[in-house]
């Protein structure tokens, strides 16, 4: 009787506060509506300014290194030209990015035998470096209508003496993978810019090189060595942008990160105006329905919360599973140890094991059973297998949020580490140092990813490409599950592994 009693009460109670609904409905919808509209102006512009703040600083860093590098390896193609300047010649110039060239100090090209070419000696950079400065960067360079690049010169001494120029020329759409990286959307831009007011390079790619000097650019960099401002036309392709800028004072470049202003404010107020337009009969109509939307819900909620216990139930039980399943695996990583084996076989045998475990184990700690966060997941593994890397070998990753199923998610982790394991084993023979580097990326053009392995060891003694080896065998093997396409390149500074594959479409 009192159960029934409290069942009854709870009817009328639940009536009066639909009722009361229905009344504040027409007054609390639009004043809430309101702040809403308020609120979410605000957290977009403070979002795109610190969005594009982040991208100008990731942005600075990926230019600085690569100048840097780049004068590195300058510096490294100079010593290699000999002493004489009348005996200098192209063919030791090796960019992993781009093309090299060497002047003489008339300004010649210098071919790979030795020859004279086309002069440049009245470039204004050639005769910058011909005074006595160390080093410049060129403006954007344009050839045809597909051909983009920069230069980055070094001065050529010999004997204290100007001996000539040598020239890394990059192509201008090295700023795409930066561009990938930030992610600010359509109509967004990395730049690079010189002091001077001259393009260096920007993507998307410009139809021609410019110089802005005279631009708002110029007038915030005087004003300040970083900051954000709103461009309301760019004198490049005249869209409204947001702009991040970072002054490197030592390089004399100025590297942007700019984000289409329709993808912010603009872009917010014409969703709030589309949205309205949608939404007023609807308001109309939900005043009338709300009541009996409300009963429904009532009728319903017992069923809800059942269902919902259900569902908890069953998520445990995947949970147990997938946590027994990877408490199995452990115990047969633990009996593989104790068999009479060789170490190395052993040790292949239980970091392949431990791979499959980790799946099951970010699925039950994620509770996710659907989906699999690649990089939580990549990033388990490879922390596993950093521990078992040879001395003075490092191990570092780049991976992008990326979403895929378990069984896509199981082959990729085998994959990484056979093709990483297989680097430890055979690009690092007798103490030798080095890095291998991995990297997982989705470009925005396609729904295909893109694994890469690199390292600077010796090379692997099998690979995907040949071999008759397991590793090889089963990287093969993996590839086809990922339907994917790998292909390995060899040369002196290691091995490069890469891996394209579609990404499976999650239901």
């Amino acid at each position: 009787m009192v159960i029934g009693i409290k069942r009854s009460g709870a009817k009328p109670g639940g009536i009066r506060a639909a009722i009361a609904l229905l009344v504040l409905i027409p007054v609390l919808v639009p004043l809430f509506a309101a702040a809403l509209i308020w609120l979410g102006e605000r957290e977009v512009t403070a979002a795109a300014t610190d969005k594009v703040r982040a991208a100008a600083t990731l942005a600075s860093s990926n230019v600085r290194l690569l100048v840097e590098s780049t004068l590195e390896k300058l510096r490294l193609q100079d010593e290699q030209l000999g002493p004489d300047p009348k005996r200098f010649t192209a063919r030791t110039l090796t960019f992993v990015n781009g093309f090299g060239a060497v002047y003489d100090a008339a300004g010649f090209q210098i071919t790979a035998n030795g020859e004279r070419d086309v002069n440049i000696g009245t470039n204004a950079e050639f005769q910058v470096l011909a005074k006595g400065k160390p080093w410049v960067v060129t403006p954007l360079l344009v050839f045809g209508q597909n051909l983009r690049f920069f230069g980055i010169a070094r001065r050529v001494e010999r004997g204290g003496k100007f001996a000539g120029v040598i020239t890394a020329y990059i192509p201008a759409e090295i700023l795409s993978d930066t561009w990938n990286a930030v992610g600010l959307g359509q109509d967004s831009t990395v730049g690079v810019i010189r002091d001077d007011g001259w393009l260096v390079s920007r993507f998307p790619l410009p139809k021609e090189t410019q110089n802005i000097s005279s631009g708002q650019l110029s007038e915030n960099v005087r004003k300040a060595p970083e900051g954000i401002f709103n461009s309301a036309s760019s004198p490049i392709d005249n869209v409204s942008r947001r702009v991040g800028y970072v002054v490197q004072k030592d390089l004399g470049l100025v590297v942007t990160a700019s984000m289409s202003r329709t993808s912010t404010v603009e872009g917010f107020w014409a969703r709030v105006r589309s949205t309205a337009m949608v939404a007023a009969p609807i308001f109309v109509a939900m005043v009338f329905l709300c009541g009996w939307a409300v009963l429904l819900l009532m009728r319903h909620e017992r069923n809800r919360v059942e269902l919902e216990l259900a569902l908890q139930q069953n998520k445990m039980l995947f949970q147990e599973i997938h946590h027994r399943v990877k408490n199995n695996l452990q115990q047969v990583a633990s009996l593989v140890r104790l068999q009479q084996a060789p170490a190395a076989m052993k040790e292949d045998l239980t970091r392949r094991i431990v791979a499959m475990s980790a799946v099951h184990q970010h699925i039950y700690e994620s509770d996710q059973f659907g989906i699999l966060d690649a990089e939580a997941y990549l990033a388990r593994v490879l922390s596993s297998l950093r521990d078992s890397a040879p001395p003075g070998v490092e191990l570092k990753w780049t991976l992008a949020p990326l979403q895929l199923s378990p069984d896509q998610a199981l082959p990729l982790g085998m994959m990484v580490n056979e093709v990483v394991s297989n680097a430890f084993k055979h690009g690092f023979p007798n103490g030798r140092a080095g890095r291998v580097t991995i990297t997982l990326v989705r470009p925005l053009d396609g729904n295909d990813a893109v694994l890469t392995v690199e390292d600077t060891g010796v090379g692997m003694s099998e690979t995907p490409a040949g071999g008759q080896g397991l590793g090889t065998r089963l990287i093969a093997g993996f590839a086809g599950q990922l339907q994917g396409k790998a292909d390995v390149t060899r040369s002196s500074d290691g091995v490069k592994f890469e891996l394209k594959f579609p990404v499976q479409p999650q239901k």
